[in-house]
């Protein structure tokens, strides 16, 4: 119960801590501010209930896979077949990593399952803003 406690506090503590950064707009931003100031507001809203906070990351990272997916499409679309094929096996093995990475401790309950949750969002911003840095020469 107390490592439970524990995961709870340094996840919220974490995401609220992100949230002073969050500025205005509706599109991610840079490094500092992986995330829409919607899911920032989302996070402070939830009050560290696992279930809103759970849906904040849901709904976060439905955005930024939409936006790794268009990224990868138009970088797709702009490449020969042989590197077509590379970034093919290239964002397979992102997959295979991001999931390993993220993969919930089996031992943790619920604070881990949120914490595997935000890893895959921070992911998957992260692979989305790689992808969109390749598309700009």
């Amino acid at each position: 119960m107390i490592r439970f406690v524990f995961v709870m506090v340094a996840i919220v503590g974490s995401l609220f801590s992100a949230s002073a950064y969050a500025t205005g707009g509706d599109t991610a931003t840079d490094d500092a501010k992986p995330f829409r100031p919607a899911y920032y507001a989302c996070v402070k809203a939830s009050g560290g209930v696992t279930a809103a906070l759970n849906d904040c990351i849901g709904t976060e990272h439905d955005f930024q896979d939409k936006r790794l997916n268009v990224a990868y499409q138009k970088l797709r679309k702009s490449m020969a077949d042989a590197q077509r094929t590379a970034l093919r096996d290239e964002e397979r093995a992102w997959i295979a990593s991001r999931d390993k990475a993220c993969a919930p401790d089996q031992a943790g309950g619920t604070g881990a399952m949120l914490d595997s949750n935000q890893c895959d969002l921070r992911e998957t911003a992260q692979r989305a803003a790689v992808l969109e840095a390749r598309l700009t020469p």
